[in-house]
């Protein structure tokens, strides 16, 4: 790494690695790295090396607190808060006021994010990732080449493989899928799962087209991030990134707009939906009425083969997505809350099964009221760092958070919680160089 990024950033090396350790807390690979959203009961040390890195980070750099968005949003969430622990007459159990301290934890770690690098905080993400893209696809390939034949178990287990020093999970098929559709194995890059990952791309994807636009001529940063997508074999995340070129492409609308997008877009995205693991993919999801009645009759089995609590798998983004309304209708105003055992799916059909996704969730979860805020927030954030950027693509990261969100949870999530209230923290910022 030049030591021009540091220059081309204004930051040091120490801002430079705390911004890597978040990197990898956002992919959540492990237990130990997904404790920024956790409970605070188990292994101290992965819940601590974050608070004491941030804490070394504020001592470095100044920050003013008293910012009125900050301020309004932790009031709103206090608030939501203490009816919430009202409502469940909860003020003495651990693990709700645990899931709510991991809230304004969320939001606080976001705050110090956004007021310390700026607008950076994209671009540097984005080196980040371009970095940790390349090595996926090396890994990746031997993976694929290999899949057989080598086995680094001397690193530490993940759910699906092993953990190669958190930057990439090398997947063994016969762990991480049913059948081994996975001869072509998907690269899971630096998180526990393929799809993630790709969002994850997808974000620096959208960082890069903020400050080049659609250009591929001595842009390596956007082959490499392009590559790593592909990789992915992920269908929210080849619709994400369709998406987002497809948004810019419209920052010229003209003849040659039109033409680029219906002879390329267009069939690049019939190429890839022809492709047999997308074809599978699409069918599958769009079986859904069958889909349903199959997992009632799983809630029946596991209902009376697994005691309350014990895990029999999750459901799919779709059914996730379906259930999670169920749980909005149950709760409108204020939502079960981010603990799971108060929701309607979790009390009236199963105990044994996680609802994936973060779209609908955070509707149940919050309510409708303060889902919209959030929501609202979101848009303005897309807004403002397209001003920031000089970007007439204000809806781009609005749109790419709600299809990414469909299939996994965003919100929380170290650093995509910062892109998600940046207008909120940042909405005057000093120019600097880009």
């Amino acid at each position: 790494m030049s030591i021009n990024v540091f220059h081309r950033y204004h930051i040091r090396f120490f801002e430079y690695m705390y911004m890597v350790v978040m990197v990898i807390y956002m992919a959540q690979m492990t237990s130990e790295t997904s404790r920024m959203m956790g409970t605070i009961s188990g292994n101290p040390i992965p819940l601590l090396l974050p608070i004491l890195l941030t804490i070394v980070l504020i001592t470095r750099k100044r920050i003013r607190w008293n910012n009125i968005g900050l301020l309004a949003l932790l009031l709103v969430l206090l608030i939501w808060s203490v009816l919430i622990l009202v409502k469940y007459q909860a003020f003495g159990s651990t693990e709700d006021l645990s899931y709510i301290f991991f809230l304004f934890y969320a939001v606080i770690i976001a705050f110090i994010h956004v007021k310390v690098y700026g607008k950076q905080l994209l671009p540097i993400y984005e080196h980040i990732m371009v970095w940790i893209c390349g090595i996926s696809l090396v890994f990746w390939l031997l993976n694929v080449i290999f899949y057989r034949s080598l086995s680094p178990s001397f690193f530490p287990e993940t759910t699906s493989g092993y953990n190669v020093l958190y930057l990439y999970n090398w997947i063994i098929p016969e762990k991480a899928f049913s059948d081994v559709f996975a001869i072509m194995l998907r690269n899971s890059g630096c998180s526990w799962e393929a799809g993630r990952f790709a969002i994850m791309v997808n974000l620096a994807l959208y960082s890069n087209l903020l400050r080049n636009g659609i250009k591929f001529r001595n842009n390596y940063s956007v082959w490499i991030l392009l590559a790593a997508l592909f990789s992915t074999q992920s269908t929210t995340g080849f619709i994400s990134g369709l998406v987002l070129y497809t948004v810019f492409t419209f920052s010229r609308i003209n003849f040659k707009s039109i033409m680029i997008l219906i002879c390329l877009l267009i069939p690049l995205w019939f190429g890839i939906s022809r492709l047999d693991f997308m074809q599978k993919k699409i069918s599958e999801q769009l079986d859904f009425e069958n889909s349903i009645s199959e997992m009632y009759d799983s809630f029946s089995y596991t209902q009376f083969n697994l005691a309350d609590n014990e895990y029999a798998g999750s459901l799919g983004r779709f059914e996730s997505f379906y259930f999670d309304i169920q749980n909005m209708l149950h709760d409108p105003v204020l939502g079960y809350s981010r603990n799971r055992m108060h929701s309607s799916f979790y009390s009236n059909i199963s105990s044994n099964f996680f609802l994936t996704g973060g779209l609908a969730k955070i509707f149940a979860q919050y309510g409708i009221l303060l889902a919209l805020i959030l929501f609202s927030i979101l848009g303005f954030s897309s807004a403002q760092l397209a001003d920031d950027f000089h970007s007439t693509q204000k809806v781009a990261l609005f749109l790419i958070i709600l299809i990414s969100a469909v299939s996994y949870e965003i919100w929380c999530v170290p650093i995509f919680t910062a892109v998600w209230l940046y207008g909120l923290f940042n909405k005057k910022i000093a120019k600097i160089r880009r």
